[in-house]
């Protein structure tokens, strides 16, 4: 008998072509995938009016229960549907019969609040704040020169800015490679962080070279497969920009194998760099799981500065995939097989649960 494993995006559009190609594998780890969005679950009956895919076909609309595995591909914004979809997701993970593949990290500041408590890890960590007050990203910038302003919450699709003084009254944010703002004025850059209270936090990378500063992005792509270990798949920068943050890798042109920057790197650099990614590659994934729910895939942003010190910047539990796939195109076969195989290992798993009957009217939580 089949086991159902459902791909979960708040937009049916969201990796549809990466999910066809999912599904096209899948039966023979006996498994067949739905795809849906939080709101196509039904309250009253536990049913979902999603879509299936059937050979022949591609996936066709069709109602079915609940899946016994999900795939959480959801990134939030900050609307209306994102609203009404995380209690739906939440009701979903307490779920008796399902269990989850991924059921992702808690905001950036608790990570990295844990992760300081490593003492291999803590080296590479960023200073990090919650801004609860204009005032506080103000004071950073002014008493570092500069600071990134990072979204708390890993899944959503939101930006990160760096921010930095040109001297002593102008600040200046840089939206991308391209766009900045500028304040001349400590009120109207403080009327422009209001909206970011709460949901952002900031860090601040300490290096000797504070007013002129060079930053390489790179991202470490790791995944499960279904013995349980942790294998890199691969890893890809961004060239650095004088006083830029390199950010939006998702929507970049510009990514390049990390083969290529390690032979612009001076030998002592480049010897440096790999041994802080081989402790962050052995330390980080096993840290990860004893702190926070189960998870099969990840990706870390590092930042690594002209001087040779290397950073933690970002660590994402539902990271995109177009980016590395520019990059490294004969690596989707075996994103899929690593999905599919680790569904496979939980069939076995999977344990019969008995419960009583239940449905989503029954749950007041489910609304709040």
């Amino acid at each position: 008998m089949m086991s159902t494993l459902g791909v979960v995006t708040l937009s049916t559009q969201h990796e549809e072509t990466f999910t066809l190609q999912l599904a096209k594998a899948a039966s023979p780890f006996g498994l067949e995938i739905v795809r849906f969005t939080p709101l196509d679950l039904k309250p009253t009956s536990n049913l979902i009016q999603g879509q299936k895919f059937k050979v022949g076909q591609g996936f066709v609309s069709e109602e079915f229960p609940i899946p016994d595995f999900i795939y959480d591909r959801c990134l939030y914004q900050h609307d209306s549907r994102s609203k009404k979809a995380k209690p739906i997701m939440n009701w979903l993970k307490k779920y008796p019969k399902t269990t989850f593949l991924n059921t992702g990290f808690p905001n950036q500041m608790i990570l990295f609040e844990q992760l300081q408590h490593h003492p291999s890890l803590n080296p590479y960590l960023p200073v990090c704040s919650l801004l609860k007050e204009p005032s506080d990203l103000i004071e950073m910038v002014k008493e570092n020169g500069y600071c990134k302003m990072h979204p708390l919450s890993q899944q959503h699709s939101a930006p990160a800015y760096l921010i930095y003084m040109n001297d002593q009254s102008t600040l200046t944010v840089q939206l991308n490679q391209k766009h900045f703002i500028t304040f001349s004025s400590q009120s109207d850059a403080e009327r422009w962080c209001q909206k970011y209270l709460g949901r952002y936090l900031l860090q601040y990378f300490n290096t000797p070279f504070q007013n002129d500063f060079l930053l390489t992005e790179i991202r470490i792509f790791l995944m499960k497969d279904a013995q349980h270990q942790w294998h890199c798949m691969g890893n890809y920068i961004k060239s650095a920009t004088k006083n830029s943050f390199l950010r939006n890798t998702q929507n970049s042109n510009h990514m390049l194998v990390f083969d290529h920057y390690l032979n612009t790197l001076q030998p002592h650099i480049r010897q440096l760099l790999l041994d802080d990614m081989s402790t962050i590659h052995s330390s980080l994934p096993a840290y990860l799981e004893t702190r926070f729910s189960p998870f099969i895939e990840f990706a870390v942003d590092l930042l690594h500065t002209s001087e040779g010190k290397l950073f933690i910047s970002n660590i994402m539990s539902k990271p995109g995939r177009s980016a590395f796939l520019k990059v490294f195109p004969e690596k989707e076969n075996k994103f899929i097989r690593c999905i599919l195989e680790h569904g496979q290992s939980m069939i076995s798993q999977q344990k019969e649960v008995h419960h009583a009957p239940k449905t989503l009217y029954h749950r007041s939580s489910f609304n709040k």
